[in-house]
This record gives C-alpha cells, structure tokens and sequence, in this order.
C-alpha cells in the first residue's frame, strides 16, 4: 500500500488499511516512530487513548502545561460503546 503526503503533512490511508484496522472517520489513532519507520495503532477503547496520549506527554515533558477545560471525550466515548 502507499500514500501521499499533502503540502499538508497529511496522508491518506487506504481503503485496505483502514479496513484491516477496523478504522472509522473522527476516530483516535496512536502512531509510534522508531528509525525510519512508523506504527499505527488502533486503541480499544478511549481509556487506552487517554493512555497513549498521557505518556506522550510525559515524555515530552509537557505534561499538565495546558489547562483543560473538561476533555470533551465523555459523549465520543458513548458514541464508540453505541457503535460496538
């Protein structure tokens, strides 16, 4: 399978790539890096999401430097339990 990127920096994923991951539109991807290569993840459930996102952040250090204001997930988490 292969992609462009746009000017953008986005890519589009295949039809057969998201298929195989079971991937659907707005939904929260993980993406690993490691020498020239990347790995795309497809959490389980939004904690898991929740999961990634805090140790990203930790190791970059950035953690608890932005303010929230409530995570917006709770309604896209009823949504994604709906749709299992």
């Amino acid at each position: 399978m292969c992609a462009t990127i746009t000017s953008k920096g986005q890519i589009t994923l295949p039809a057969t790539a998201r298929r195989l991951l079971g991937l659907r539109a707005g939904q929260k991807v993980a993406i690993r890096g490691q020498d020239h290569s990347l790995t795309l993840e497809a959490p389980s459930d939004i904690e898991s999401v929740r999961q990634l996102l805090r140790a990203e952040v930790e190791r970059a250090g950035t953690w608890g430097m932005i303010s929230a204001a409530g995570d917006g997930w709770a309604a896209r988490a009823e949504d994604y339990r709906a749709d299992r």
